[in-house]
């Protein structure tokens, strides 16, 4: 029998999380290795979401490839808005100062 490491209390060793405060007791299978921490972390810090995509071993090697070319897709959509959004704001100045 082993022990959690945040509340002490004894485990069996073939559990993933803490059965009294749902603690994870295995490497890799906290919050940001599953499907909803990754688009979270994609949201916020994009293309470096990938690092936990593929050393996540709750998801299957399929689901890493679709969340890698949604990710690359995503971050290329970020990316054009972006500059089309410098475009804009430079074309919008140059008119404002230009008499």
């Amino acid at each position: 029998m082993n022990t959690c490491p945040r509340c002490r209390q004894t485990v069996d060793g073939s559990d993933c999380y803490c059965r009294h405060c749902g603690k994870t007791l295995k490497p890799r299978m906290g919050f940001w290795y599953n499907h909803g921490g990754i688009l979270l972390m994609t949201l916020f810090v994009g293309p470096f979401s990938l690092i936990c995509v593929w050393l996540s071993r709750k998801i299957s090697l399929l689901a890493k490839w679709l969340w890698t070319i949604g990710i690359v897709l995503f971050s290329i959509y970020v990316v054009y808005s972006l500059y089309q959004t410098a475009l804009l704001l430079k074309e919008m100045l140059f008119a404002m100062f230009s008499f």
